[in-house]
């Protein structure tokens, strides 16, 4: 299982969310982005100036399995106007970690 953060706009959180389902992805988690960190984030993309207040950035958290990791990411390449890719990060199953610690227990 690989999770993988994204930043993008506001406006583009439901076809974004929409394209990486389609493509393969079993869990979304959608947060903003704090106050202290969004002005870094702001720094670095254009909103422009009508936009500025309302097309924060949002944080997206992608649970998919490996099998189906470049789908999700090359959807969401293709359908965010402007975002980027924070970190992919691999976890273990959760089924194997159970077991294990029930095999120490015996």
């Amino acid at each position: 299982m690989n999770c993988i953060t994204m930043l993008l706009k506001t406006s583009d959180v439901m076809a974004v969310r929409r394209a990486i389902f389609a493509a393969g992805a079993s869990r979304v988690a959608v947060f903003p982005v704090p106050d202290g960190a969004r002005t870094a984030y702001i720094q670095d993309w254009y909103f422009g100036n009508d936009h500025a207040k309302c097309d924060t950035p949002i944080r997206i958290d992608v649970g998919v399995d490996e099998s189906h990791t470049d789908d999700v990411i090359s959807a969401f390449l293709m359908t965010a106007h402007i975002g980027m890719i924070k970190k992919v990060v691999r976890h273990p199953e959760k089924s194997k970690s159970i077991f294990q610690r029930l095999l120490r227990a015996a």
